[in-house]
């Protein structure tokens, strides 16, 4: 049994058709949920917590050249954590130097070897989308 061309492409476009129908509607519900979840206070709440509350400090062991998106690099700690690094900051540093996050704070500071202190403040996006939600309410 084989079909004719013309009887291929309407079931071609047939099948496009309602896999748009299924696929287009999930999209978007899906985006708006996802929208929703980025901006509401609860979430921007907690994730501004949690990394102001944070806190870890080690020496560097090993520096790895991969990046993980955005400009974005791995160092690995004494303690075998992994904390990721803008890379601006990435290439100043080398192993052996010390970064340290302190509790109730948004700065991190890379302590190199030869005494000077970088400070990165790691938190001012939800900081300020934080403080803002909560001028509005």
């Amino acid at each position: 049994m084989s079909l004719k061309p013309e009887e291929l492409v309407t079931q071609d476009q047939t099948i496009r058709k309602t896999l748009a129908m299924v696929f287009i509607p999930m999209f978007l519900i899906l985006a708006v949920m996802i929208y929703f979840r980025n901006n509401s206070t609860d979430y921007i709440e907690d994730e501004y917590l949690k990394i102001h509350n944070a806190s870890y400090s080690g020496v560097i062991t090993n520096m790895y050249e991969e990046q993980t998106g955005r400009g974005i690099r791995i160092v690995l700690m004494n303690d075998k954590t992994q904390k990721k690094i803008h890379q601006s900051i990435y290439y100043q540093l080398s192993i052996g130097d010390s970064i340290i996050k302190r509790p109730q704070s948004d700065i991190v500071y890379y302590i190199k070897k030869d005494g000077d202190t970088i400070e990165e403040d790691i938190n001012s996006f939800y900081r300020d989308k934080y403080f803002e939600k909560l001028q509005k309410q």
